[in-house]
């Protein structure tokens, strides 16, 4: 069956299933001649008998010359010949893309061959009119250093992203006027060296484009990138060949200057303040926060970035956020008990100590009251809060007195907000351990030895019966007090029964304790020495319990107890 016949039988076959099959033919390049190619051999070429060398493409395009600077080792010798022979038998292929717009010069950019580079610029260069005129020879070669991939990348996009300084050195000579644009994503190829903490590249750059071009993602510049790396060096370069990046403000609206401050960068927060001053009064997009505020939010690590911020701009000290709040509250948010102490010491902060701010809720907050606000009652001695709270309070912060009034409401509604099932369990625990103060104390009591009951009982015994007799009392009147609880369904009610019966519970076991020690100490010999250091074991466990005991009790209560440590932190 000859072609003809095969295509009549395949449409045949076609038209009866009604269905249309489309073959989509890919081109390929022939095994010898991309072996020749890879191998820089132009004898493999000379049996070819295509139109010309520019239709030998790979799936994505890419030439003769794309594969034999993709394979070739670095400083071959072979390498500059075989150019040479292919342009002689192709001159197109000079600046023949592939299927992602990528030139041979890309290639040889991207892998940093040197001389593959100046020999394409200077190939091009050769190009002349019929006048001969040179200039359409060097514009060639700028057109040339200027193309760009379909990700709008240029050889100088490749050659800065994998740090081949040579090769940038070779295309930044060629055309030094040209600005680079950003690719696709943004990039500008000295965005990329800032990124990449190229210092070699981001100064040669500097120093031999007429026009460079600092964008990058995000609305950032190659002075942000410089910054956030806490590159001193090329933050100095780049500031020495353009101060007004200082003002420009990337996405978050954050200067070089807020980044710097974040990160807590001295030396570069003083040289950008050097540079520009009136960036630390930008506020960013983000809550209008200053480099000031950003770095009193930051806490303790950060006291000498707002330092130095305040003395070379005093003022700035009296800029708020979009809620009103200066540094010292931005401080006070952050909790840290050194980064306020700083703070209070700088006399501008000091007049700004009762200032209130102006948040959307209209509660009109001081420092003092952002701190009690946030621990949504929950402040408790010894923590960062209560201490904040206290160096406000000595430094003259007071609350407002609306706050002071919601505070007071709200202190009624605490005991509301505990759950009965924790009344519960809290209840059931303390049963217990009544219920078995009074069954020992009990028991104590009625089986003193008969010795004791016919002679004159001395004061150990004399207190270990009064000791037991109110241990009995005590917890006795505690388990009816849990009695009454399982009886009420009002939630204060059940609270106070809650705390009687706990405190209660409390004395039962301290004169449990020391109705064991008069106990055992009358029980022993006279000149025993051991009822002594019984007395002064159990005594110290008495200290210790009653120490424990006003040291949580507080705690445990969680109403006017901790309300008032609220007040007087």
């Amino acid at each position: 069956m000859d072609s003809s016949n095969s295509q009549n039988a395949m449409a045949s076959a076609s038209g009866d299933s009604n269905e249309t099959q489309q073959i989509e033919m890919v081109s390929y390049m022939d095994l010898r001649f991309h072996d020749a190619a890879a191998n820089g051999d132009i004898n493999g070429f000379n049996n070819y008998s295509g139109p010309d060398l520019s239709s030998l493409l790979t799936p994505s395009k890419n030439t003769i010359l794309h594969i034999f600077i993709s394979s070739r080792k670095p400083k071959s010798e072979s390498s500059i010949a075989f150019i040479v022979q292919v342009l002689n038998k192709c001159q197109s292929l000079l600046c023949q893309p592939n299927i992602k717009g990528e030139t041979p010069l890309h290639i040889a950019s991207r892998l940093g061959h040197e001389d593959i580079v100046e020999f394409l610029i200077d190939r091009a260069k050769t190009i002349r009119d019929e006048q001969n005129d040179i200039e359409i020879g060097a514009e060639a070669a700028r057109q040339m250093v200027r193309m760009i991939s379909v990700e709008k990348d240029t050889a100088l996009h490749e050659a800065v992203r994998n740090n081949h300084i040579g090769v940038v050195r070779i295309l930044t000579r060629e055309d030094p006027e040209f600005e680079y644009l950003a690719n696709d994503v943004g990039e500008t190829p000295l965005y990329l060296a800032a990124e990449r903490g190229y210092d070699d590249i981001v100064t040669h750059i500097l120093q031999t484009c007429t026009s460079p071009t600092y964008d990058g993602p995000f609305g950032r510049t190659a002075l942000h990138l410089a910054v956030i790396n806490k590159n001193l060096a090329m933050t100095r370069k780049i500031l020495e060949r353009n101060r007004n990046l200082t003002k420009e403000v990337d996405e978050q609206g954050w200067t070089p200057l807020h980044h710097a401050s974040h990160s807590c960068n001295l030396p570069i927060v003083q040289l950008l303040l050097q540079f520009d001053k009136s960036t630390a009064y930008i506020r960013d997009k983000d809550g209008k926060k200053t480099p000031l505020h950003i770095a009193a939010l930051c806490g303790a690590t950060h006291n000498l970035i707002a330092k130095t911020i305040i003395s070379h701009c005093p003022d700035c000290c009296e800029i708020v956020d979009e809620r009103g709040r200066n540094a010292l509250h931005f401080a006070v948010e952050s909790r840290s008990v050194p980064g306020v102490r700083f703070l209070l010491r700088i006399p501008l902060i000091c007049n700004l100590i009762n200032q209130k701010d102006n948040d959307v809720n209209k509660q009109n907050l001081t420092a003092v009251d952002i701190i009690l606000d946030s621990s949504e009652g929950s402040l408790s001695a010894g923590t960062s809060q209560s201490i904040v709270a206290s160096i406000l309070k000595k430094a003259g912060c007071k609350r407002s007195l609306r706050n002071k009034i919601k505070i007071e409401q709200n202190r009624a509604l605490v005991v509301r907000s505990v759950s009965f099932d924790e009344f519960k369990k809290a209840k059931d625990a303390h049963l217990i351990v009544a219920t078995l103060i009074a069954t020992v104390s009990f028991t104590a009591g009625v089986n003193m030895p008969d010795s004791y009951k016919n002679e004159d009982p001395d004061i150990a015994i004399l207190t270990f019966f009064v000791s037991d007799t109110l241990a009995l009392v005590f917890s006795t009147t505690a388990v009816l007090h849990h009695f009454l609880f399982a009886m009420q369904g009002n939630k204060e009610l059940s609270f106070f029964l809650l705390v009687c019966a706990s405190v209660l519970t409390l004395l039962a076991m301290a004169l449990m304790v020391v109705a064991f020690a008069t106990g055992t100490y009358a029980a022993l010999p006279i000149h025993s020495g051991l009822g002594a250091v019984i007395c002064a074991i159990t005594g110290c466990c008495f200290i210790y319990s009653l120490f424990m005991t006003l040291r949580t009790m507080p705690l445990y209560l969680k109403g006017e107890a901790k309300s008032e440590l609220q007040e007087h932190a």
